[in-house]
């Protein structure tokens, strides 16, 4: 257990050390992010013939300029709100809050979201990291896997778990702030929600457990908290969810709407519908470290330690290949 702890720490230092991976190779304030990368696309420097490979995340200072290849397309979010896109064969000069080319906005709150968020790994001390991921899943033999810590839009959550230990059955036990709403029994390893029992609460807040029972032991997993929203801010976030899906709807696949969406459900606390969110940003963009160090935050968020360390091993393994 020591040498795991002295690697991780090892892992997580040079993590802190090495430079933004998304930062401009330029000196200047970043003005723009790449949020969405297609085919092969250049970043060139002003007064200089460097060029670099453009991944998502990566941060454009004034006077950068982009090149897009043959089949390839970019998309750069600015700090106001402009999201601005790029076809094949174009280029681009960085000179501010531009607009033009084929460009929409998004709104600056939006944009604010995701570089809040995408920043947030790098205001956090060496210390408060390693606290953060030392993890307690290994001596468990029940891991609850949905809804773990995190905010909620639905009052009829299905809970998802997995056992590392065979079980006859397994009982799963609810909780509110005056005690048991409920125990179920189920073979399974998950549980829709009980048709013979009431919705649960808008903006209120639940405990559920695991305990798994064979002929001789049983085992218990940890609590987990999950908070259903109002429901004033559930119709609030389906309100902003039809308004990105629109601006997208000819490239629902688009990093620049996932990337937005996941920022904007973290920072309602909708922790694990933004992992859901980059992980398919993750996916889509397999040179890039940015969704890898925002998948570790948010893992670690609802408790996911073992998870948040893998994604983090994944972006130090991409920056030292670079």
């Amino acid at each position: 257990m020591r040498r795991e702890l002295m690697n991780l720490s090892f892992i997580l230092v040079l993590l802190i050390l090495l430079p933004f991976s998304g930062l401009s190779q330029n000196n200047g304030p970043a003005l723009a992010v790449i949020s969405d990368v297609k085919g092969s696309v250049a970043l060139i420097q002003p007064q200089s013939d460097d060029s670099y490979k453009v991944v998502f995340g990566m941060q454009l200072a004034k006077g950068d300029r982009l090149e897009t290849g043959r089949k390839a397309s970019v998309s750069l979010l600015f700090s106001n709100g402009n999201l601005v896109s790029l076809g094949p064969n174009s280029s681009i000069t960085i000179s501010g809050n531009q607009s033009g080319n084929s460009s929409m906005n998004i709104g600056a709150g939006m944009a604010g979201n995701f570089s809040d968020l995408a920043m947030r790994q790098d205001n956090k001390g060496e210390m408060g990291v390693l606290m953060d991921l030392r993890s307690d899943e290994t001596s468990q033999q029940i891991i609850p896997l949905s809804p773990c810590n995190t905010m909620i839009s639905t009052s009829t959550p299905g809970l998802k778990w997995d056992s590392r230990k065979p079980a006859d059955e397994f009982v799963v036990r609810l909780y509110n702030g005056q005690g048991l709403v409920w125990e179920k029994r189920t073979t399974a390893t998950s549980l829709t929600f009980p048709q013979d029992e009431a919705d649960l609460e808008y903006g209120q807040s639940y405990f559920w457990n695991v305990e798994g029972e064979d002929l001789i032991n049983s085992f218990r997993s940890l609590n987990q908290k999950f908070t259903i929203l109002p429901e004033e801010k559930i119709k609030e976030i389906k309100e902003e969810e039809k308004k990105l899906f629109g601006m997208f709807t000819d490239d629902p696949g688009n990093s620049s709407l996932h990337s937005l969406l996941g920022a904007y459900y973290a920072k309602a606390g909708l922790f694990e519908d933004a992992i859901s969110a980059f992980e398919r940003v993750r996916d889509s963009n397999p040179e890039a470290t940015l969704p890898h160090e925002i998948l570790g935050g948010l893992y670690s968020d609802v408790g996911k330690k073992d998870l948040a360390i893998a994604e983090l091993q994944k972006a130090l393994m991409i920056e030292k290949e670079k």
